[in-house]
């Protein structure tokens, strides 16, 4: 599983434009536009918007930040097909992106027993933060 932090979900432009500035960015890359949600995943106040694609047979993760103009930051995560591999997948197919509530005992647990920068911002993050979930 991976969880990318993000928070509250605002409005923002047509969802097309993501899709068409990933596409352009990465057109290796078969872009799945109907997958495609959105949060404020770095809780910045802007929404921000990911987007799962296909890339031979890696399952591709395009993630944009806020608003697409001429500065629009964005990262692309790559990832294979390996069940036996923790950085893998158990199946590229039929993965799937969603925004779902921070698991409380996690942030805990984090807390607690990671002592790193990202513990830190975990015991910050707002009530009514989100998650992204492969």
């Amino acid at each position: 599983m991976l969880l990318l932090l993000c928070g509250n979900f605002a409005f923002a432009q047509s969802d097309s434009a993501v899709f068409t500035f990933l596409k352009q960015k990465y057109p290796a890359v078969g872009w799945n536009s109907k997958s495609q949600i959105k949060g404020d995943f770095d809780y910045d106040g802007l929404t921000d918007y990911a987007l799962r694609g296909r890339k031979g047979a890696k399952l591709v993760v395009g993630i944009v930040k806020g608003a697409v103009n001429g500065k629009t930051k964005h990262w692309r995560l790559e990832f294979g097909e390996d069940a036996g591999d923790q950085g893998g997948l158990c199946s590229v197919k039929t993965a799937l992106i969603t925004v779902d509530d921070i698991d409380k005992d996690y942030v805990k647990f984090a807390g607690e027993y990671i002592e790193t920068e990202y513990a830190a911002r975990l015991k910050k993050l707002p009530k009514n933060s989100k998650g992204i979930t492969l």
